[in-house]
């Protein structure tokens, strides 16, 4: 419970933060493509998990910045072995360093940085997911770049890269080895 209340304060706090050091909110939502590494040992045919991710972002302005963020992603990784498929849907929180290139009309800009991930929950096909030791917070690094629409009202677009560093621990009858989340998205925001 103390977990969703810290990821709750997180994603409506920070950007509040950061709005008060003259920096832009966006409110942001797309796509998420996740799976996991050492997927291979998974019985089964194994795919990504395709999902969405919504939520608020603040950016100071200027060339060089910060950023923090409060996204709902979906992550996780399907199996064709029935319960072996796992849904795990988080609150994430990255903070990164931005760079941009300040322009009128279209303006390019990239960010890199750290990631705390608070998970949700975590479901099978069979139901909630089996208690192996996996850890409720999650650490990653995530690198992106976008472009923003300054003539639309704000509007932007971005993809990212989000590397997982924290094992999950999957129970899997086949190995041993760290499993780590591996995110793509593909976001589109609207900033005010």
């Amino acid at each position: 419970m103390k977990r969703s209340l810290l990821a709750l304060f997180s994603l409506f706090a920070a950007p509040a933060i950061v709005r008060a050091q003259d920096g832009g909110i966006t409110l942001k939502g797309g796509l998420s493509y996740g799976n996991v590494s050492n997927s291979g040992a998974l019985p089964g045919n194994v795919s990504q998990r395709s999902g969405f991710a919504i939520g608020l972002g603040a950016a100071t302005g200027g060339t060089f910045g910060f950023g923090v963020e409060g996204l709902y992603a979906q992550r996780g990784v399907n199996s064709s072995t029935s319960g072996d498929s796992r849904k795990i849907d988080y609150i994430d929180v990255p903070v990164y360093l931005r760079v941009a290139v300040p322009m009128t009309a279209v303006a390019p800009f990239a960010f890199v940085g750290p990631q705390a991930s608070f998970e949700l929950n975590c479901k099978t096909d069979n139901g909630d997911c089996p208690d192996t030791g996996r850890p409720k917070v999650t650490y990653a690094g995530v690198i992106g770049a976008g472009l923003r629409f300054g003539m639309l009202s704000g509007i932007s677009i971005e993809a990212r890269y989000v590397y997982g560093l924290t094992d999950l621990k999957l129970s899997t009858v086949s190995t041993a080895n760290s499993y780590q989340t591996r995110s793509f998205m593909l976001l589109a925001g609207f900033g005010f």
